[in-house]
C-alpha cells in the first residue's frame, strides 16, 4: 500500500484536515510572507519612492510566476486524480511534461520582462525617479524567475507524493534564507531595491535546488520518465491550470490597472498605501490559498476513487478554516489600520489619514470573500474547470473593474470601495454556481 493512498483515502478526514491543510497553510504564508517583508524592508530601510517602485513592479513578476502556477495546479489536479484511479503511469508522464512546460515558459516570460518593463511603466505615468528604480527591481528577479518559478511548481509535487511536512519545512528555509539576504543587503550593506530583488531570488533558488533532488534521485511516488508531451496531457493541464492562472494573472492585472488609476488620482502615496493593503492581502490569501492547495490532493484522489462522502467532508473543514481566518482579518485591520501602515513606512504620519480610511474599507472584502474563494478552489479540485474559472475570473477581473467604473466618480474613496463591493458580487455567484452545479455532483 502506497503513502499517498495511506493517507489520502484511509486517513479519517478532519485528521487529515489537521495533517495536511495546517502545514500546508503555514508553509505557504511563509513562502509568500517574503514579499511583504521585502516591501516591509525596503519601506523602512529604502524609503517611500522605492517602496512605490517595488509595489508598481510586483505585479508583473507575479504575472510570471502566475504562468508556472498555472501548469503546478493543473498538473497536480490531474495527477492526483490519476493516482486516485491507479494509474501511476500516467502520473508520472504528466509530471515529467509539466516540469519541462513551466520551465520553459518561466524563461520566456522572464526575457519579456527584461524587453519591456521600461516602456510599460512609462505608459503607466511612472516619473524618472520611479520607473529608475522598478527596472531595477524587476529586472533582477527576470532573470532568475527559470530558477524560482520551479520552487513553486515542486511543492505542489511534493505534497502529492504525502511530504506536507517537507514541504511546510522548506517553505519555511525559504522565508528564512530570503529574510537572511535582505537583511545582509539591505541593512549590513546598505545596498539599493536591486538586492531586494536578488536577496529573494537567491533564496528561493537554493530553496528549489534542494526540492529537486529527492525527485532526481527517485526517491518520491513521482518520477521523472522520457519526456513525451502529447496533445492530451497539454490539453488537461492548461484546461485544469487555466482558471488559476486567469486568476492570478487578472487579479495582477486589476492591481496595474488600479495602480495606474492611483498615481493619477492620489500620486505616490496613494500607490503606497494600496500597497501596503496588498502586502497584507499577500498573508491572508496564502493562507487561504494553502489549506485549499493542501487538500487538493486529497480531494482529487478521493473524487478519482469514488468517495464522494470524504470528499464533502474534507471540504467543509476547508471551507470553515478559511471562514474563521478572513473575519478573524477584518477584525484586525478594523481595529488596527494605523499600526498596521506603520510597520510598512518610516514616515507613516503624513499618509495615516488616508491609510487609515483606506485600509479600514478594503478590510471589509474579507467577511464574504471565503465564500468565492471555498467554492473556486473546490471547483478546481474535482475538475469543474469551467466553474473555477467563471468565478476567479469574475473576482480577480470583471467585477473588480466593473464596480470601478461605476465608483470612479467619488475619486480615492471610489477606488477604495470597489475591492470589497466585488467581494460582495463574487459571493452572490459563488453561492448561486454552487447551489445550481455542486451539490448535485457531490450528493449523487
Amino acid at each position: 500500500m502506497h503513502s499517498e493512498k495511506d493517507l489520502f483515502l484511509a486517513t479519517e478526514p478532519l485528521h487529515l484536515f489537521f495533517k495536511a491543510a495546517i502545514p500546508g497553510a503555514i508553509g505557504m504564508i511563509a513562502s509568500n510572507i517574503y514579499f511583504s517583508v521585502e516591501m516591509l524592508l525596503i519601506g523602512r530601510l529604502i524609503g517611500q519612492t522605492a517602496f512605490a517602485a517595488g509595489n508598481l513592479a510586483l505585479p508583473f513578476i507575479l504575472i510570471a510566476y502566475a504562468l508556472a502556477d498555472m501548469i503546478a495546479v493543473g498538473s497536480s489536479i490531474c495527477i492526483a486524480i490519476k493516482l486516485g484511479e491507479g494509474r501511476r503511469d500516467d502520473a508520472n508522464r504528466i509530471f515529467t511534461a509539466a516540469v519541462f512546460i513551466a520551465a520553459a515558459l518561466s524563461a520566456v516570460s522572464g526575457a519579456l520582462i527584461v524587453v519591456f518593463s521600461r516602456s510599460i511603466f512609462s505608459m503607466m505615468g511612472a516619473d524618472p525617479v520611479l520607473m529608475h528604480d522598478a527596472v531595477e527591481y524587476i529586472t533582477v528577479y527576470a532573470l532568475f524567475i527559470p530558477f524560482t518559478a520551479l520552487a513553486f511548481v515542486f511543492d505542489n509535487y511534493l505534497r502529492i507524493c504525502g511530504r506536507v511536512r517537507f514541504s511546510m519545512a522548506m517553505n519555511i528555509a525559504m522565508a528564512a534564507m530570503c529574510l537572511a539576504f535582505e537583511i545582509l543587503f539591505l541593512y549590513v550593506l546598505d545596498k539599493g531595491i536591486g538586492y531586494a530583488a536578488l536577496g529573494t531570488s537567491l533564496g528561493m533558488s537554493i530553496t528549489c535546488i534542494i526540492c529537486i533532488i529527492p525527485f532526481l534521485k527517485g526517491k518520491m511516488t513521482l518520477r521523472f520518465v522520457k519526456l513525451r508531451i502529447t496533445k492530451e496531457i497539454l490539453h488537461d493541464i492548461f484546461r485544469q491550470g487555466l482558471p488559476a492562472f486567469l486568476s492570478n494573472t487578472s487579479g495582477r492585472l486589476t492591481s496595474i490597472i488600479m495602480n495606474s488609476m492611483l498615481l493619477h488620482l492620489g500620486g505616490p502615496a496613494a500607490v503606497s498605501v494600496y500597497g501596503v493593503f496588498m502586502n497584507i492581502d499577500g498573508i491572508i490569501v496564502p493562507g487561504m490559498y494553502g489549506v485549499f492547495d493542501s487538500l487538493q490532493p486529497a480531494i482529487g484522489y478521493n473524487w478519482g476513487a469514488g468517495r464522494k462522502d470524504r470528499v464533502r467532508r474534507i471540504a467543509l473543514y476547508g471551507t470553515i478554516a478559511i471562514a474563521f481566518m478572513c473575519i478573524a482579518f477584518t477584525i484586525l485591520l478594523e481595529l488596527f489600520p494605523v499600526q498596521i501602515f506603520a510597520m510598512f513606512i518610516e514616515d507613516a504620519d503624513a499618509y495615516s489619514s488616508m491609510a487609515m480610511h483606506a485600509i479600514r474599507i478594503i478590510g471589509l472584502m474579507y467577511i464574504v470573500r471565503w465564500t468565492s474563494y471555498a467554492c473556486q478552489s473546490f471547483s478546481s479540485a474535482i475538475g469543474y474547470s469551467r466553474e473555477c474559472l467563471m468565478i476567479s475570473l469574475c473576482n480577480a477581473f470583471v467585477f473588480p473593474l466593473l464596480m470601478m467604473y461605476i465608483l470612479k466618480g467619488n475619486g480615492l474613496d471610489g477606488m477604495w470601495l470597489s475591492l470589497p463591493s466585488a467581494a460582495l458580487l463574487t459571493a452572490l455567484l459563488a453561492v448561486f454556481i454552487y447551489i445550481a452545479r455542486l451539490r448535485k455532483a457531490v450528493t449523487k
